[in-house]
């Protein structure tokens, strides 16, 4: 009987050691994906912001069309890193 609970106690810590590794995955997945969208947003500003200092053109706001463009690099990064990954995945 004694080893039965030993068995028993061995399962549970290797299930709470799997749930604390899955937790900081899901952390570094959350984090990694911030990074990977919200770094083209910045960027594109940056760039923006700097093309209208350097060359001033009336009615086009290069900030607002930079920070458009990093939204859209942002979207097509988080759909390559799920979709494309996921894809693979299933092979």
């Amino acid at each position: 009987m004694p080893g039965f609970f030993e068995e028993i106690r061995r399962k549970i810590e290797k299930l709470e050691e799997e749930k604390e590794k899955n937790i900081w995955a899901a952390l570094s997945y959350i984090g990694s994906v911030s990074v990977i969208f919200l770094l083209p947003v910045v960027a594109g500003a940056y760039i923006g912001w700097w093309l209208d200092g350097r060359y001033s053109v009336g009615k086009i706001s290069w900030t607002i069309t930079g920070i458009l463009v990093g939204i859209f690099v942002g979207i097509y990064n988080v759909y390559h890193l799920f979709y494309k990954r996921d894809i693979k995945n299933f092979k």
